[in-house]
């Protein structure tokens, strides 16, 4: 029986779990417990950095999870989104049902304080961060940013952003954040207000750059920062006079005393990423979708007559890259925890502005539709050496990076591949040093690693519980937690089960989350 992978799709059956995705960087890496602060969608969940909590979300409740006890409680009131504290003391959350944010103690869930911030436009917050020192929240609203205190929930300030924050990270090793929000268009080419935000003083420095919105990645010295959309498209045909010429280019802004300053566009798109030293950006280059004026060295200008797509090395510092041609469909790229490599996968693709390519794949993981990466028949998986510049095939099954953790030991990536069902994932051992990929024969709702990393947390779906009363029949949806180290073998579980019926009546039917 054949399995049809659905390449550059974005995961229509994952929509209650898993994100849209395309082609280049693959945001799918839960190593650090999750995305605190984003939206929570039912089956998805976030770690604390220091491991020892989880906050699960169900269709109708939230779910705090004490992992060094291993014991759960429902909380209070569903959380739309959730940011545990650095000290392990506490978390913030913004509720789903209504306007409050709301501090917990933690593992008690005692009230701390609460805050009613008016959100405006959807009603609820469009991104909530917390600093690294656990004193300021900030939380996006429609056109301004709001600053509130977190340890006692007062609103210090709302900033003016003249469009809706996007994008937000930290400086390292100071009170400052980037804000970066939506683009805007005149006369065919796109502004984006990137904005330097003090969170002491409230002060803020706003520029605007030649650009799209997208995630921006700060150097660990703080002194420059990169920025990438993976398409920048107005939506309208452009003059052939005043069109945009570059699109999705890598911005590099500096980051000054004064505020932050746009430097230059590098041709190329993103997102990129980063090692974790700063020494090395990552991005990738469309030759279909490039202005060769952008190059400094005409000789680095690619042939559009070979390979469509290309990895694109850069040096933060000097600025200048290196490329490296993948081929005419676009896979999904991860910068390996070591930093030295990147995990290719090509079981989902992006040909843009083209139609979509398929795959399909039997049980034993047999490719039935030729898909070329690296010059490489019919490969859909592999690694990248980034110091090499040379792409392995991996053997064993194609095992498709839709939700993934890399392990401390940098040898070992453990993902979930996509289930048809859309309930989750079948999950996968990938060993870099052999180069193979392994199904664990085991279906997951979500997957994390705890900060040892070593210890994954593994979220299995059970089956619905029986209650009967009198003539009445009651079912209650139930999961379980594992904690393992190996993806098979069990440290520990528990097992949560909803205190609301989802169905009375004779028979079980749909008992799962989505």
């Amino acid at each position: 029986m054949n399995r049809i992978l659905f390449l550059a799709s974005p995961f229509l059956f994952m929509a209650c779990t898993f994100p849209t995705l395309q082609g280049g960087t693959n945001g799918n890496d839960r190593s650090d417990g999750g995305d605190q602060g984003e939206s929570l969608l039912t089956g998805a969940m976030v770690v604390s950095p220091d491991g020892k909590y989880a906050v699960m979300q169900r269709n109708d409740v939230s779910v705090l999870l004490d992992i060094e006890h291993m014991t759960t409680q429902q909380m209070p009131e569903q959380v739309d989104r959730f940011v545990f504290e650095k000290s392990g003391k506490g978390g913030i959350a913004v509720l789903k049902t209504s306007q409050d944010v709301v501090s917990y103690t933690l593992p008690d869930l005692g009230e701390v304080w609460r805050a009613d911030v008016t959100f405006h436009g959807a009603g609820t917050a469009k991104l909530a961060r917390l600093s690294a020192d656990d004193k300021h929240l900030l939380l996006g609203d429609e056109s301004s940013l709001i600053v509130v205190s977190a340890t006692d929930g007062e609103v210090r300030g709302t900033l003016p952003m003249d469009s809706d924050p996007a994008e937000l990270s930290f400086v390292p090793n100071s009170d400052h954040a980037l804000v970066v929000g939506q683009t805007f268009w005149k006369d065919h080419k796109p502004s984006t207000p990137v904005v330097d935000v003090n969170l002491v003083s409230m002060n803020y420095v706003p520029i605007l750059i030649p650009n799209c919105e997208a995630p921006i990645s700060v150097l660990p010295d703080a002194s420059r920062a990169f920025l990438s959309p993976t398409f920048c498209e107005e939506g309208a045909e452009s003059t052939p006079k005043e069109s945009w010429t570059n699109p999705d280019p890598v911005s590099v802004i500096d980051l000054t005393s004064e505020g932050p300053v746009f430097l230059e566009n590098l041709p190329g798109f993103g997102p990129v990423s980063m090692n974790e030293e700063g020494s090395l950006v990552v991005a990738y280059l469309d030759t279909e979708r490039m202005d060769p004026s952008m190059f400094k060295d005409p000789s680095q200008v690619p042939s559009k007559s070979g390979k469509r797509y290309h990895i694109m090395t850069i040096d933060p510092e000097s600025r200048k890259f290196e490329l490296s041609p993948v081929g005419d469909v676009l896979p999904r790229f991860v910068l390996s925890k070591d930093g030295k490599q990147l995990l290719v996968d090509a079981t989902v693709t992006l040909v843009r502005g083209e139609a979509t390519v398929k795959a399909s794949l039997d049980s034993s993981g047999k490719v039935t539709a030729s898909i070329s990466v690296f010059g490489e028949s019919e490969s859909l998986f592999g690694s990248f050496d980034l110091g090499g510049k040379k792409y392995t095939p991996f053997t064993g099954q194609p095992a498709s990076l839709d939700r993934f953790v890399q392990m401390g030991d940098a040898n070992r990536v453990f993902t979930l591949a996509m289930s048809t069902d859309g309930m989750g994932g079948y999950l996968y051992r990938i060993d870099l040093d052999t180069r193979e990929a392994t199904s664990l024969n085991r279906s997951l709702r979500d997957i994390g690693l705890l900060p040892d990393g070593e210890t994954l947390l593994l979220r299995e779906r059970m089956p619905a519980v029986q209650e009967v009363v009198g003539s009445t029949v009651n079912w209650y949806r139930s999961e379980r937690y594992i904690l393992s180290i190996d993806g098979k073998t069990e440290l520990s579980s528990v097992i949560f089960t909803d205190s609301v019926p989802f169905q009375s009546g004779p028979t079980c039917e749909g008992y799962h989350d989505c």
